[in-house]
């Protein structure tokens, strides 16, 4: 059994069957999920998604489902999904009404993550999304989670040993803004934020215990563009 792009594989192997056994099998090809663009969902179309955790974080794992895109994720809900035919009519219906709110994601990630990791680790992961964007705290989050949930933003590593860049010069080294210019520029709006804490003065510079866990500290340009600063040996 098999993808029904392996068709010719498949009856290949069942004639060697009838030969080298003298027997008879049987063929199963199941439909190709694809996409909304016509791509398959599959790790050779990119974008792999792991159920090992080694190969996915259970927070990767979570993202990826949360930025399903809005034209495959009721499809993704129907597919994937344990859901009864009512409770995935009410989240189409909400999706078409409202996709900003993506309630059929977060559905469709929450589901998954617990069905693959546990609900108890869906929880930790989401609850450190909500972190990140100043809706939780950053100190409750363990170390493997923070260490997940800042994998995949822009960085920059200080070595403990050296003086303490500015806010400034951090968020400058990340690559998040062009100069330091644009990044004083964005303390003066207002808008700069260090472990979701308003930064107010343009040479700020944070010490050795603000950063999480001993190592990270995140960075905030505004609502959404966030940074990572690793404090190495």
């Amino acid at each position: 059994m098999g993808g029904s792009d392996q068709w010719g594989n498949i009856v290949a192997g069942l004639d060697l069957i009838r030969k080298v056994e003298q027997a008879s099998a049987h063929a199963l090809t199941i439909p190709l999920l694809t996409k909304a663009d016509g791509s398959k969902f599959g790790k050779t179309a990119g974008g792999s998604i792991w159920l090992d955790p080694e190969m996915t974080s259970p927070y990767a794992f979570f993202q990826y489902w949360l930025n399903t895109d809005d034209k495959d994720v009721i499809n993704f809900i129907k597919v994937f999904s344990f859901k009864s035919h009512a409770e995935i009519l009410e989240l189409e219906k909400a999706h078409d009404e409202n996709p900003g709110a993506r309630t059929a994601h977060r559905e469709l990630a929450r589901e998954l993550t617990s069905l693959v990791h546990s609900p108890e680790i869906c929880e930790r992961v989401e609850s450190a999304a909500r972190a990140l964007f100043g809706q939780g705290e950053l100190s409750e989050l363990d170390e493997a989670t923070l260490t997940a949930a800042l994998s995949e933003l822009p960085r920059t590593t200080v070595k403990r040993s050296e003086p303490m860049p500015t806010w400034v010069d951090l968020l400058a080294a990340t690559g998040v803004v062009d100069s330091k210019s644009a990044a004083r520029r964005i303390v003066k709006e207002n808008g700069a934020y260090l472990n979701n804490a308003k930064v107010a003065a343009e040479d700020f510079a944070p010490s050795e215990s603000d950063f999480l866990c001993g190592k990270y500290a995140v960075l905030r340009k505004g609502k959404r563009d966030l940074a990572a600063v690793e404090l190495i040996d």
